[in-house]
């Protein structure tokens, strides 16, 4: 990995003065002569607060934010930042390391550079990894809030023509499909967790040991089933048919799994400093709630769970029965205002969000006789547009590029990562009755574990949200899925805009 010396601080240093005009021609932080390499300043701070400076950059603690004397210290290190990031101010160490406040402290630090771009980034554990800090730019300098001590500078990690910038909270809605055929995927998707939780903890994405992208400061999984029930027809496999699962967080634990306990709270959060013990604790609490079981009710809806998990009860959006969202009712507290929101749908099944519930009738007249296998397929004037459901994820975040949609789905291996229209556009993602199984829908792949039908619909969602990717649920390995994933969230985590 290419190393890149924070330039603006050796010539703060040796030159003097900062220049008004950034290198890449942007407005820049306040003029002023960073400390050379290895110069300190502290000052003992007690329970009543206090500030120490160093140059331009300070940090103030606020009453009670400490119970006894500490001696705090500031030092201008050596230190380089490694690709991706870039600097506009030296690299401060924070003293004594590991040190945590009652309250957050307020650090100030003065930078040369893109002012639409300046991020405090800031170590998050002993690994040294750099996650961004909410940073605000006040009289030139940056600005943001902690409640630990470690290492920090000013600057981006974020490249192109559109950036802003970095982000440090992330929001993960697992959506995992319950239904008999399920079991392997679910086993391999749980397999991932531990590297998801690495590479959230590290940035760290190809496992080399040096950070790839920006960490994240602090993550929460949940996990939803596709079970929305039947509107309350009797269907077999639907034990729950008038809402399933209805959207609700999992708290059910596989006490089938060595080590799963049978409840855990409806997330699991990493933090900042978080210990190996608390990444594991962390890691098995995804895998025991993300691995559901099979015995869901086949009639899958993906997207209209999803959509009811991060929904409030205040948006216009109406689900069965005149029942309104989650968000703030059984999942309140789950999702942060100003979270990134990443979703991921794991199915081997297309998506039956139904308009009209008697479309799951047995006994339908308007419906016929029809193989419930091919409700679906056959009557899709009885399942909601897919635009409600692009429209409904966006409207979940103040800023809809906020949103990161991934699916592991019905698609041919081959077409993995694909553009979602090229990937619709495929013959084989045409849905038609199987002519060897006509009660089915003709899979569109085959694994060593099972078969996959189409997943139009989902990747038809994808293709209305720019921060998506799509993959198939047919592959031996869902490594390059979930890298894939990860660097969608990257890019978010680093400020990048992306596209409206």
């Amino acid at each position: 990995m290419q190393r890149t010396m924070i330039m603006a601080a050796l010539c703060l240093a040796a030159c003097g003065p900062a220049s008004h005009t950034a290198p890449d021609g942007g407005t820049t932080g306040v003029d002023a002569e960073a400390p050379p390499i290895g110069s300190s300043a502290q000052a003992l701070i007690g329970p009543e607060g206090g500030m120490v400076a160093l140059g331009d950059a300070q940090l103030e603690v606020p009453a009670s934010a400490l119970t006894e004397d500490t001696m705090i210290r500031i030092t201008v290190t050596d230190r380089v930042v490694e690709d991706p990031f870039v600097g506009f101010s030296p690299v401060y160490r924070f003293e004594p390391a590991g040190l945590h406040f009652r309250t957050p402290v307020r650090v100030s630090i003065p930078f040369t550079g893109r002012r639409e771009t300046a991020t405090i980034y800031w170590t998050v554990d002993e690994s040294g990894a750099f996650a961004a800090l909410d940073t605000e730019i006040v009289e030139g300098r940056a600005v943001a809030q902690t409640e630990h001590f470690s290492q920090a500078f000013v600057g981006t990690a974020c490249t192109g023509d559109c950036c802003g910038r970095g982000r440090g909270e992330l929001d993960v809605l697992l959506s995992v499909d319950s239904s008999n055929s399920m079991t392997e995927e679910q086993s391999k998707l749980a397999s991932q967790i531990p590297h998801i939780a690495r590479v959230f903890a590290t940035g760290d994405i190809d496992g080399d040991g040096v950070q790839d992208v920006p960490a994240v400061r602090s993550v929460r999984i949940g996990t939803v089933s596709a079970d929305l029930g039947t509107g309350g027809h009797v269907v077999p496999t639907c034990e729950r048919a008038e809402f399933g699962d209805d959207g609700i967080l999992t708290t059910n634990g596989r006490t089938a799994i060595s080590g799963c306990l049978a409840s855990y709270p409806a997330w699991a959060e990493l933090g900042a400093g978080a210990s190996p013990s608390d990444v594991d604790a962390f890691v098995s609490q995804v895998t025991c709630t993300a691995q559901l079981g099979t015995g869901g009710c086949g009639f899958e809806q993906q997207l209209e769970s999803v959509v009811k998990a991060v929904t409030p009860s205040t948006s216009p959006l109406v689900f069965y029965g005149g029942t309104s969202g989650q968000a703030d009712r059984a999942n309140a507290g789950f999702l942060r205002p100003d979270a990134i929101l990443a979703t991921l749908i794991l199915t081997d099944e297309n998506d039956c969000s139904a308009v009209d519930p008697d479309l799951f009738n047995p006994s339908s007249a308007t419906y016929g006789s029809t193989d419930l296998n091919l409700r679906c397929f056959n009557y899709p004037a009885a399942l909601h547009d897919t635009s409600r459901f692009a429209d409904a994820l966006r409207s979940s975040r103040a800023d809809p590029r906020d949103v990161v949609f991934g699916l592991i789905g019905g698609v041919p291996p081959d077409l993995a990562g694909a553009d979602p229209r090229a990937i619709l556009a495929d013959p084989r993602m045409i849905e038609h009755v199987d002519p060897a199984s006509p009660n089915r829908v003709e899979p569109t792949c085959v694994s060593s574990t099972g078969i996959a039908m189409p997943a139009s619909r989902l990747v038809e969602v994808a293709g209305q949200l720019p921060g998506s990717t799509v993959h198939s649920i047919c592959a031996d390995d869902f490594t390059p899925a979930i890298d894939a994933i990860l660097r969608r969230v990257a890019d978010r985590v680093s400020g990048s805009c992306g596209a409206p």
